[in-house]
């Protein structure tokens, strides 16, 4: 949801490059990672068998939830970088307490905001963290290389570091990236190899279902996202989209002609994929920018209509991302998989008031 570095490359993958000697793990793939826990991370493994010990890096584009995050920095083997945000030339990071509240100021007034990558120094210090601790391996879990150069950030850290470093593309942002890594972490809690750890963080966050509603076109189109004949058309039909993630891009769902008809197909299309959500206990992830109140009263909607064993998390857009698509936007994350994706490439068009 922000702009990519032109000078990293763009190509999604999980890649088996990296570190000194190779580090592999037989066992097959899973086909899907524990769900239905009351703890973020659960682990079973065997302390008998020493099993490989993987550590997962990550970045603030995951979208953590507080809850997560404190039980993810308590365990061992996880590491969280920053990405900043500039605003009007200030540089601000994720862990300054004045950033959020001065970002919504900025975007209400219209100031410049831009995002950048973490510096290949900043994952370079986690990777030797982990190597200087006697980790065999580390999975590092991004979001899309599509909107974003961090994959490439990753590219270059690994360069140094003596262990494998495998790097995960997850195609997706917010708590559909941050599914991902809470699946890696379960995995490498359970003594799972470098190929199990970075399955389970990949697949987990293909599966993830993201819609995204936002009230205007233009925070896209300054931040690139898209382009300028798209965004002027939006606006001079009052459109109010109804956004997805595929292959790592921001795609259209719908475009809604009012704001209570976006909100109405939102709430239709996010409860469809909840509804028929396969896991015991699916997350539902409810994302805001600056508007906790709002984001909790439509998941305890969706849930009471759709799912009410569902796991509902009330979530921050991180400033990397609410800087791209602006105030008033909500986006909800669904664990998946599910028989109703939000987007599938073909859904049929919608009436348009």
């Amino acid at each position: 949801m922000f702009p990519r570095d032109p000078q990293s490359p763009s190509p999604r993958s999980t890649e088996r490059e990296g570190g000194l000697r190779p580090f592999g793990d037989p066992s097959p793939v899973p086909g899907g990672t524990p769900s239905g826990s009351p703890s973020p991370l659960s682990s079973s493994g065997d302390d008998d068998a020493a099993p490989p010990r993987v550590a997962v890096v990550t970045d603030s584009a995951a979208a953590l939830p507080d809850s997560w995050l404190r039980a993810f920095e308590a365990a061992p083997g996880f590491a969280l970088v920053d990405m900043p945000v500039l605003i009007s030339g200030q540089l601000y990071t994720a862990d300054e307490s004045d950033t959020l509240s001065s970002l919504v100021v900025a975007l209400a007034e219209g100031k410049p905001v831009t995002t950048s990558r973490p510096a290949p120094g900043q994952l370079r210090a986690a990777y030797r963290r982990f190597e200087d601790e006697g980790y065999d391996a580390i999975v590092s879990v991004h979001l899309s290389g599509e909107l974003s150069g961090t994959v490439g950030a990753a590219r270059i850290a690994r360069q140094d570091i003596g262990i494998p470093v495998r790097i995960v593309d997850t195609a997706s942002a917010g708590l559909g990236q941050g599914l991902g890594v809470r699946a890696a972490l379960r995995a490498a809690a359970s003594g799972a190899g470098i190929d199990r750890v970075a399955a389970a963080a990949r697949e987990t966050a293909a599966r993830a279902q993201v819609l995204i509603q936002v009230r205007s076109l233009e925070t896209l189109r300054r931040g690139g996202r898209v382009n300028p004949t798209t965004a002027m058309v939006g606006s001079m039909f009052q459109l109010k989209p109804l956004l997805s993630m595929a292959d790592g891009k921001i795609v259209t769902v719908e475009r809604p002609v009012s704001l209570p008809r976006a909100k109405a197909r939102f709430m239709v299309l996010a409860g469809e994929a909840l509804a028929h959500a396969e896991p015991d206990r699916p997350v539902l992830c409810i994302h805001h920018v600056a508007d906790p109140h709002g984001a909790r009263e439509i998941g305890e909607v969706l849930m009471d209509r759709c799912r009410p064993d569902a796991e509902l998390v009330i979530s921050d857009l991180p400033p990397v991302l609410s800087a791209h698509v602006g105030l008033g936007t909500k986006a909800a994350v669904i664990e998946g998989p599910t028989s109703r994706p939000v987007w599938h490439g073909g859904r049929a068009a919608q009436p348009q008031s």
